[in-house]
């Protein structure tokens, strides 16, 4: 085994060691701490402020050097004294930042979000369960409804990811938006994306609906509209035609669209948000029973909710948006 292949194999081993050093930096507040102090901080410095009692300097230090390692904080040699300070991308990192991402790696490195990850081969089998279930015993959103507390944190952490992709979403895609004169947003939790959308684009008739299972009851209780707003990675392929084909129903038949943002995977994409897409999908595969799809995957839905066209467009976000006509 040569170096190269060696070096792969502990980056696969220990990956999970640099987002739980992140965590516990998060946690304590090391950015924080460190963005509002006027200079870099030495250790000792920041070893006063820390929340909790006698830290120790000395493994303080070797968590610092592992964040300058991840490209977090830099470190600068002055008067003999190691000084540190936050890199640019750690922006992100701190819980005032207006797209803080500090509540999604809180939320999806709790404890009982991560034990699913240690079932995973369980939850291989073609019996329409997860991990998810067979570890906890529900399905994830039984599991939220039936934990406040940790529902919270999750719609925290959906809401910061949320704001991520809105940005983009209006940033990239002002013309999708131009044409239509109302949009309903199915299933958009807290309404931080409508609420965003409807700020950018103020002729927008804007309204937030319920969860995607409730467009697919029988009922004739569904909002009418000029688009439809939808993210479909948590469901089945059988559940996305049901919520497809009650959207096109409902939708207007002239000028009328359903605008889905989601992954759109390219399998051999060189991307470098690519890798994030492909563990998006096994996120949905242990705990939702949903998946990240392809172009192929997402035509092939289309079709058969009886749809007439369709078109994806890449944006600077993890999801694509993706067009779809009656």
């Amino acid at each position: 085994m040569d170096v190269h292949e060696q070096a792969h194999l502990w980056k696969l081993i220990y990956g999970f060691v640099d987002t739980l050093v992140v965590r516990s930096a998060v946690e304590l507040g090391i950015l924080d701490i460190i963005n509002k102090n006027v200079k870099p901080m030495t250790v000792l410095d920041l070893a006063s402020k820390l929340p909790i009692s006698n830290p120790s300097s000395d493994r303080l230090y070797r968590i610092l050097r592992y964040l300058v390692h991840v490209r977090l904080l830099k470190v600068t040699e002055v008067d003999g004294l190691k000084r540190f300070s936050i890199q640019p991308v750690a922006k992100f990192l701190l819980r005032d930042h207006d797209k803080s991402m500090v509540p999604i790696i809180l939320g999806m490195t709790k404890k009982d979000f991560i034990s699913s990850w240690h079932h995973i081969k369980d939850g291989l089998s073609d019996d329409g369960s997860t991990a998810f279930d067979k570890v906890m015993g529900m399905s994830f959103f039984e599991y939220l409804q039936e934990n406040p507390s940790q529902s919270k944190l999750f719609n925290e952490a959906m809401a910061g990811e949320t704001r991520l992709l809105t940005a983009s979403l209006i940033n990239d895609c002002k013309d999708i938006f131009q044409g239509i004169e109302s949009l309903v947003d199915i299933g958009g939790g807290n309404g931080t994306t409508i609420k965003a959308i409807s700020d950018a684009f103020p002729h927008l008739n804007c309204s937030l609906f319920d969860l995607p299972h409730v467009v697919t009851d029988s009922n004739d209780d569904h909002p009418r509209s000029n688009a439809f707003l939808l993210i479909l990675h948590d469901w089945s392929d059988e559940d996305c035609v049901r919520i497809l084909k009650r959207c096109k129903e409902a939708v207007a038949k002239e000028g009328g669209k359903v605008i889905i943002v989601d992954v759109a995977l390219e399998e051999d994409s060189k991307h470098e948000l690519n890798n994030a897409r492909l563990v998006l999908d096994i996120d949905m595969l242990v705990n939702t029973g949903g998946k990240e799809r392809s172009r192929e995957d997402w035509e092939k839905l289309i079709k058969l909710a009886g749809f007439g066209g369709y078109k994806i467009r890449h944006i600077a976000a993890i999801q694509s948006v993706i067009e779809v006509f009656p």
